[in-house]
This record gives structure tokens, sequence and C-alpha cells, in this order.
């Protein structure tokens, strides 16, 4: 792939990248460590919509701006290095790229027609509801089911660990709707929040990435009507993969972005920072960490877009995706903690930027499927592909 970004491209990032630094860095200040109140995120919600950042991948037709994943990659990555906040961007990209896409990939004309605006404009928030208490990892053991009823389907059962679930209006979720074992037997819903039978419950605080809201959603015999069936019945693996390969990418952009933000900060530090009598970074030990963090950095987003272009192409490399996402995750995490040797005592300050981006980062390594999960798939597709 090419990394010479295009005219377009350029003037997206220094876009997304003004956006972030003039509108949400701002709004994201009234937060009371760190953390937003309901007011103001919508404050930010409100601000994405009336810039256009809630429909970056959903069709022109459709009120969105049409951007293939590479480039609203681009955007997030470029919004989370300008230092907005990422669980905010998390929440944002769950919405797109998880829900939104699902919808406009899978759905039917109608219900893209009756969706799409309204998720485009960010007027209607959307949320997946996949993970059980049994059924993490082992997404196809779920147990709720969506039993046919007269008037289309009841579904029963609870989701949890859900991003977005407390400000969703659309979940779409994954049910069990046969008994036959594994992927085959699941199918999926655009389930309205509004949904007579459904509830949602806060979910607890995060280690990070705490200004994307999550939480419990119950169902008990919510029923919904036969055309909010997405992708036919049995189809709900379809949706769920493909999903996962949005998600994989385009929520691990923004740990890029933020990659590159600690890397500045790094980078800063070690070179006005004097110890014995000479700046930091010509000790040459300094300069190895600083240089590993560039390498880990790098190599990172090298695999992430390498990955991204594949969708792009029609043709997704999920192998190479899985590789990307955990490769992402972990060299996050060891830039994280190199940062906070590079930082000494004030790199652990609850209050620190050292910390915050820590912290933010652990929960990557789980979100969207364990790093371990990762490289199982990985290594299965591999293998399937050389028989």
């Amino acid at each position: 792939m090419s990394w010479k970004l295009s005219a377009d491209q350029k003037a997206l990032v220094a876009e997304a990248r003004s956006f972030a630094q003039d509108t949400l860095v701002p709004l994201q200040a009234r937060a009371d460590k760190g953390v937003l109140a309901p007011a103001d995120y919508r404050a930010m919600w409100d601000a994405c919509m009336e810039a256009r950042y809630t429909g970056l991948p959903l069709s022109k037709a459709s009120s969105g701006r049409g951007l293939s994943l590479s480039d609203c990659m681009l955007a997030f990555e470029a919004m989370a290095a300008a230092g907005a906040d990422l669980g905010f961007l998390f929440s944002l990209g769950v919405h797109q790229f998880a829900v939104a896409v699902s919808v406009a990939s899978i759905g039917s004309e109608d219900q893209q027609a009756q969706w799409l605006p309204s998720m485009a404009t960010g007027a209607c928030i959307g949320a997946l509801a996949v993970s059980e208490v049994e059924a993490g990892s082992d997404t196809y053991a779920m147990k709720a089911r969506a039993e046919e009823a007269a008037d289309g389907f009841a579904i029963s059962g609870e989701k949890i660990w859900i991003s977005n679930a407390t400000v969703a209006d659309l979940f779409v979720v994954l049910a069990r709707t046969s008994d036959t074992p594994g992927m085959f037997g699941i199918s999926c819903f655009a389930v309205p929040s509004t949904t007579k039978g459904l509830a949602v419950e806060q979910g607890p605080a995060k280690a990070g990435i705490n200004n994307a809201p999550w939480g419990s959603v119950r169902f008990d015999r919510a029923v919904v009507s036969k055309e909010n069936l997405l992708g036919g019945l049995g189809g709900g693996a379809v949706v769920f993969q493909n999903s996962m390969r949005w998600e994989r990418c385009g929520l691990y952009a923004i740990a890029l972005g933020a990659m590159r933000k600690s890397f500045g900060d790094c980078l800063a530090h070690v070179r006005h920072r004097t110890q014995f009598g000479k700046p930091l970074v010509e000790n040459d030990v300094v300069a190895k960490s600083i240089a590993l963090m560039k390498t880990r950095m790098e190599a990172a987003r090298f695999l992430l877009y390498d990955a991204a272009a594949s969708i792009d192409d029609g043709q997704p490399d999920d192998a190479a995706v899985c590789l990307a996402k955990a490769h992402v995750s972990e060299s996050a995490i060891a830039n994280g903690l190199a940062a906070q040797e590079l930082f000494g005592a004030a790199g652990v300050l609850e209050q620190s930027a050292t910390t915050a981006f820590l912290n933010d980062m652990l929960p990557f390594r789980v979100l969207s499927g364990a790093t371990d999960l990762q490289y199982k798939i990985a290594t299965r597709l591999m293998l399937r592909s050389t028989e």
C-alpha cells in the first residue's frame, strides 16, 4: 500500500485535527477528573453532528460523507492525536463502525432508508449488543433467544458490556433463533431503544476510556417486527464478522492517534529534561527506548492500514485484521509502560497524561476480541489458507 496521502486525505486530516483542537478539546475540559457529565457528552455529540462526524463511512445518499474505511481511520487517528477524549471517540466509532456500517452492508433497501439517514446525521445513536455473561470470546455460545411470534420476533435474554448502551437509540442485537450449534443458529435484529420489554442498566466504571458509555441490556420478550430482521434467519454471523472487521480497524486508529500524542510528549520530555548534566535523550538507554517506541508505533500503523486496505478493496484479509488489532493494542501498552519509565515518578501520578494514556489503552487489549483470541483466529485462518 502507498503511504503517500492524496490532497483530499491531507485536507481531511487537517480538518479532523482542527475540529478536535478547536471544538472537542475545549468541550471535554468541562469533565470532572476526566469524566464527562451526560450533558457534556451530549454537547460533544451535538458538535460532531453539526460538523458531520457521525456518518463518515455512510453514503452521501444516506446523508453521510461516503468515506472509505482507511479515510475514516485517518480522521479518527487525527482527532486522537490532537487530544480528543479517547472514550468519546470510541463511542463515536462504535456508532459508525459496529452499527451503522452493519445496517448499510446487510440491511435491505427499506431498512437502510429507515435507519441510515438518522444514523448518518447522529440523531440516532447505535449500539451493538452481542456479549453475554457466558458468551464473551465464545460469541456463539450466546443464550439470548428470539422466538417467532404472530407479530414478529420476541427477544429474551441479557447482553452485558455493551458500548453506547445508555445513549443508544437503536440496538443491533444478535440472538439465537434455532438450536443449530454455533454461528448458524444466530440471527440479527434492529431493535429501537423504545421497544417494550427492553431495559438498560448503567455499567460499572472502566479502567480507561470511561467517556465511552456502556451498560447491560435486558430483553423481556421484547417484540420487533419481521422487518427488523437483518440479513435473514441464521445470518447473524455475517453481520457480526463484518462489524468486527470495521471495529478492529476503525476503533484501533484511535489507539494509533493516542500513541502518536504520547510519543510526542515523550520526545519533548527527553529533549528538555536534564539529568547528570545532559538531556535525557543523550543517555543511550533512553535513546533506545525512544527508538523502540517509534518502531512499535510505525509497525502498528502499517499493519492496521494494510488490513483496512484489504477491506476497502473488497477482499478482506481477516487474518491481517486480527494481527493488526493485536499488534496495535500490545504496542500501545508497551509504549505506555516505556513512557512511564521516561517520566519517572511524574509518570505514575493519578492525573498525569502518561497514566491516562496507559489506562485508556488497557481496554483496547480486550474489546473487539482479546489479544490471544486474535492470534488464535489469525493462525487458524492462515492454516486454512495453506491447506
